[in-house]
């Protein structure tokens, strides 16, 4: 009974990885600049944009509608992938929103109605609202505003956001700005956060049967522009405080939220803040020293208090004063920008692992916080402080806002978060518990690094559909594909967290297949050749350990590329 029970057990979770995997929404080519979104784009893009609730537009989200419909329980819909009800309902979501793009909205509500019994008049303004979107997304007036710019003209302003979570950044074209600093972060994106907090704080629970006594955060400026501040609110969150709002709507004080209503510790939380995050959001990272400092001053037992039994442990061995010992904003120093952990691992210049955290904290253990006089301090540098405060950390963890750009698209994520991964495990002497949260569905979900690695690796670099999109774009296709191989060996450098599986597939499918090297040869011999040396030093530094068979091969491959490449 034992045996089939763990057998259904694995079908399942298989079932459920595959119909994630075949559910994620992904692109399936670059950006021609000047080009409006193709029929099929706009309409995995619609798809999504229908699934979230729009209150601000009156619009209820389409998979909602349908399960109050059938006389569902909503739970349905954030249940695992492969639940049938689930399956039944995002098809009919999909059938209406391809009914929409080939006809109208009122055609779509009237097929909703008669499938679903949805009324036409609750679904209508959805659909209305898809409508402008769709309308939106077939302008483009990119080239047109480039042309006004190099003029020196006036180009019209508009958000910048990610499409689903904000769908009026269209039309694209626009002179994106940012956000009013002091009102982050939003009333919404506070509320939002609390899933994610509680989600990601349940998810270190079940595998370890405690909470973390501290976790490090790391903060983007654009991030928190794009979901007006949601990274900033689930920091809060952790601590256990919620802004409050002056008469202008500025968030420019905190007050603690009850033990008995948080029901839980307060968490200790390292924030790692970029350069841009830095500059833009300078009343925002106030607010964050001073919710810490706010914590640490609690009177509350010290085993629901662990900013408060941190900071004491600090004070108490002579580590340092209380000013000095709560400062848990870091940054680049005044004018400076990034880790360089990333030049650093594409450029192979690092002997061994170690370096890279030691890096990443030379580079962002400037400090920024206020002494308990309330005079600022902006970019103190102190690498004691922080070695200090990441000593503790046993969670590292970075919210993912964006399907564009995922974590191997761009090496910035590595560089963050796998740099201060790596800075931890040093300085703990235990490797960090690596979260990132998905929020790219109304279901936000929490994934560990090494899951969505195979997840970005399955979507992107190894699907048939992902890269014959890239490739064709020609030579930048190539790079593209290049780039994210480099990216995933990032992921191998500062955490390892790349089964070796990925490596033998990457090679086996651009590689080792003739007739595909033959294509990659022809379009990019340069990028071709790199993505061979990335896969060689991924062996080299003891990350994947294929056949001898393949090894030759590779090296064949490289010296063949080499002096074809030097040739021409």
């Amino acid at each position: 009974m034992n045996r089939f029970a763990d057998r259904d057990h694995q079908v399942s979770f298989l079932a459920e990885q595959l119909v994630e995997i075949e559910q994620r929404l992904i692109p399936t080519g670059l950006h021609v600049f000047g080009r409006a979104a193709e029929l099929k784009e706009k309409a995995d893009l619609l798809r999504m944009v229908a699934s979230f609730e729009r209150p601000e537009h009156g619009a209820r989200a389409l998979p909602a509608l349908v399960a109050d419909a059938l006389g569902l329980d909503p739970d349905v819909l954030s249940e695992e992938p492969n639940n049938e009800t689930k399956e039944l309902i995002d098809g009919m979501v999909a059938d209406a929103i391809s009914r929409f793009c080939e006809k109208e909205a009122a055609h779509a509500a009237g097929w909703l109605n008669s499938k679903a019994s949805v009324k036409v008049e609750d679904s209508l303004q959805t659909f209305k609202l898809l409508e402008k979107i769709s309308e939106q997304l077939d302008l483009n007036h990119e080239i047109e505003s480039l042309m006004r710019a190099l003029r020196g003209e006036y180009i019209e302003p508009g958000p910048g956001a990610d499409i689903v979570q904000n769908p009026f950044v269209l039309p694209t074209g626009r002179n994106t700005h940012a956000v009013n600093p002091y009102s982050v972060p939003s009333r919404t994106a506070f509320d939002r956060a609390q899933f994610t907090a509680d989600a990601l704080l349940r998810r270190y629970l079940d595998e370890h049967g405690r909470y973390p006594r501290a976790m490090a955060l790391v903060l983007w400026g654009l991030d928190n522009i794009k979901t007006q501040g949601e990274g900033v609110a689930q920091a809060l969150w952790l601590l256990g405080v919620r802004p409050i709002r002056d008469a202008l709507n500025r968030a420019t004080e905190v007050e603690e939220i009850p033990l008995d209503e948080l029901q839980r510790p307060r968490i200790d939380v390292v924030m790692t803040v970029s350069g841009i995050f830095r500059d833009l959001f300078t009343p925002t990272m106030a607010l964050l020293d001073k919710a810490v400092r706010r914590v640490a001053g609690l009177d509350e037992p010290p085993e629901m208090n662990y900013v408060r039994r941190n900071v004491s442990e600090s004070v108490e061995s002579g580590t340092a004063d209380f000013d000095d010992a709560v400062a848990r904003v870091f940054s680049n120093a005044p004018g400076n920008y990034g880790t360089n952990v990333n030049f650093m691992v594409m450029q192979s210049a690092w002997e061994n692992e170690a370096a890279l955290g030691d890096l990443f904290v030379t580079r962002k253990c400037f400090a920024y916080t206020r002494d308990s006089k309330g005079r600022t301090v902006e970019g103190h540098e102190a690498p004691e402080l922080m070695n200090d405060a990441l000593a503790r950390v046993e969670a590292t963890y970075q919210n993912i806002d964006s399907f564009e750009v995922g974590i191997t698209d761009v090496d910035h994520y590595f560089e963050y978060l796998g740099g201060i991964s790596k800075a931890v495990e040093k300085r703990s002497q235990s490797r960090p518990s690596i979260y990132l949260s998905d929020s790219l569905s109304p279901q936000t979900k929490i994934r560990s690094l090494e899951e969505t690695v195979r997840l970005e690796t399955r979507t992107k670099t190894l699907n048939p559909k992902w890269y014959e999109g890239m490739l064709k774009h020609g030579f930048r296709g190539v790079a593209e594909i290049e780039n994210h191989v480099a990216n995933t060996f990032g992921w191998s450098a500062t955490a390892d967290a790349v089964d070796p599986w990925i490596y033998t597939e990457i090679s086996k499918t651009f590689l080792l297949d003739e007739e595909m090297f033959n294509r990659l040869h022809k379009l990019n011999p340069h990028s071709l050749q790199s993505l061979a040396k990335r896969l060689l030093e991924a062996h080299d530094r003891g990350y994947w350990n294929p056949d001898e068979e393949v090894l030759e091969k590779l090296r064949e491959i490289i010296f063949q590329l080499e002096n074809k490449v030097s040739v021409a």
